[in-house]
């Protein structure tokens, strides 16, 4: 059973990256545990595209979300995102009492 403050939790965290498209990076760094990676590679190449590129100002919504013990999983859709639409599956991880992204990996569509 998940919690509605665990359900918040994981959202908050998943809104720092949201919001990081505008904001820049260290918003951004917020969600992302150190040791990150996006499609393999370290998260560090997601940083340097945000913080190189224009504020973007995606519609983004949680479309599915599954939590079980300290591990969850989430599919966001971010649509205008600088003109296009992306699916982001984001596995999290609870470490230290916070939820943190550890792996991101998205479709352009």
């Amino acid at each position: 059973m998940v919690t509605v403050k665990e359900y918040n939790d994981i959202i908050a965290t998943i809104g720092h990256y949201t919001e990081g498209h505008h904001e820049g990076s260290s918003m951004m760094k917020k969600a992302f545990h150190p040791n990150a990676i996006i499609n393999g590679e370290p998260i560090q190449v997601l940083f340097d595209a945000i913080d190189n590129s224009e504020k973007l100002y995606p519609d983004a919504r949680v479309d599915i979300l599954s939590v079980i013990g300290g591990i969850a999983c989430a599919r966001v859709i971010l649509e205008n995102c600088g003109g296009k639409n992306y699916i982001d599956f984001l596995q999290l991880m609870k470490t230290d009492g916070a939820w943190k992204i550890i792996s991101k990996i998205y479709h352009e569509y």
